[in-house]
């Protein structure tokens, strides 16, 4: 994977989502285009590099955001590993994939994030925002996601080893 690319890519997904959080919110709640990214790394990425991608991904926002430092980079580590496990399986390019990979990953950020704010009630996020922020996500995964997919090229992605065939 070229990370010059991945950098870049996490720059604008970590500025839009920044930028933009104000403009996109439904009483609250804002898409997570970053979380779309890691999404996006882990469906095409080798494992190692889809873990590291999908985990600094969390990182880089945990500094952006209000929340303590750890918390972005733990759940997006969770959603890499999950979607890892489906890559053999899901059609990468198919709208429906992303949208439930997308409602897939909001839910579980929503999970760690909500269960932050069972341990720490100052900080406590309320179930309801959580779960339409997972919506948000989801219904914007395809049109983030198909263009993403299109563009897979600049990140040289390596093929997947094929294991071989026991007869």
């Amino acid at each position: 994977m070229r990370w010059l690319s991945y950098f870049i890519l996490a720059y604008v997904a970590l500025g839009l989502q920044t930028g933009l959080a104000s403009f996109v919110q439904y009483q609250g709640a804002t898409p997570n285009l970053v979380l779309l990214v890691g999404v996006f790394i882990a469906l095409n990425a080798p494992r190692d590099a889809a873990l590291l991608g999908c985990f600094s991904l969390g990182a880089m926002q945990d500094l952006v955001t209000q929340h303590p430092l750890g918390l972005f980079a733990l759940a997006y580590g969770l959603i890499g590993m999950f979607v890892l496990s489906t890559q053999e399986i899901v059609y990468r390019e198919h709208p429906l994939t992303h949208f439930s990979l997308g409602l897939a990953g909001g839910l579980m950020t929503g999970a760690v994030v909500g269960l932050h704010g069972l341990i720490h009630p100052d900080q406590h996020v309320p179930p309801l925002m959580l779960f339409t922020s997972a919506l948000l996500t989801a219904v914007v995964a395809p049109f983030v996601l198909g263009p993403l997919q299109k563009l897979k090229w600049m990140f040289k992605f390596q093929p997947k080893r094929q294991r071989p065939r026991a007869f």
